[in-house]
């Protein structure tokens, strides 16, 4: 089904990136997601799946990490590919490398595969594309938990990672709060941005009411504004 212009759509990470965006930044990006989008390589794509493979398994196997690296390193050379799969070889190579130095950080997590495909959140009017990259179980005196992970791959994000961080981390609590797939217990510990490049993870903070409320906020103007830029 085509895409409604009339409906306002954005992802987890350009509304994290707009919460702390200048008001310019902000405008350029509403008009970013409201206007139709050429055909995009997507970055990191082979990367993220051999994470995903090697978190996921109980044993942490290393074979789906060293066997992407091993590819990545043809891919890099080999000039048969293009300038652009050339490059993302090479960043994907840095972004496993720095994946393997955050084993301690992220052993204590129970990483499970999500399905291919994943409902929206609505919020305020916008929908939002809360894409979770592995479901974290947990448990807590008793009770089965749930949270999610979303594995952010870019370089820089203007030195608030962290506060970008900490609001993807929210979106995603509020969005197993719409969308649980279990019948456990969302819990905002094991709902976090896995900051691969820095070797940092961003939980949701367990007083998280006034980010959520602030998320919403900037819908209810995203929404106002879609299509008037």
């Amino acid at each position: 089904m085509p895409r409604s212009p009339n409906v306002p759509r954005i992802s987890a990470n350009d509304l994290a990136a707009y919460m702390v965006a200048s008001e310019t930044a902000k405008q350029s990006i509403i008009r970013r997601n409201y206007e139709p989008q050429p055909f995009v390589v997507t970055r990191y794509q082979d990367a993220r799946s051999a994470i995903k493979a090697y978190l996921s398994d109980l044993g942490r196997s290393q074979n789906p990490l060293s066997d992407a690296l091993s590819m990545f390193e043809q891919r890099a050379v080999d000039p048969s590919e293009s300038d652009t799969r050339q490059d993302d070889a090479r960043q994907s190579i840095e972004v496993l490398t720095s994946l393997r130095g955050m084993d301690n950080q992220l052993a204590r997590y129970q990483f499970h595969e999500t399905g291919h495909s994943q409902p929206k959140l609505m919020l305020a009017g916008v929908e939002v594309s809360v894409r979770v990259d592995l479901w974290v179980y947990g448990q807590s005196r008793g009770d089965e938990q749930i949270g999610g992970a979303i594995f952010r791959m870019t370089q820089d994000d203007g030195g608030r990672r962290a506060d970008m961080g900490r609001y993807v981390a929210t979106l995603l609590r509020m969005h197993l709060d719409q969308n649980n797939p279990t019948n456990r217990t969302p819990a905002n510990r094991l709902c976090m941005a896995v900051d691969v490049r820095h070797g940092e993870v961003f939980a949701a903070p367990a007083s998280n009411a006034r980010r959520m409320n602030d998320l919403e906020a900037a819908c209810r103007v995203i929404h106002a504004l879609w299509g008037q830029l």
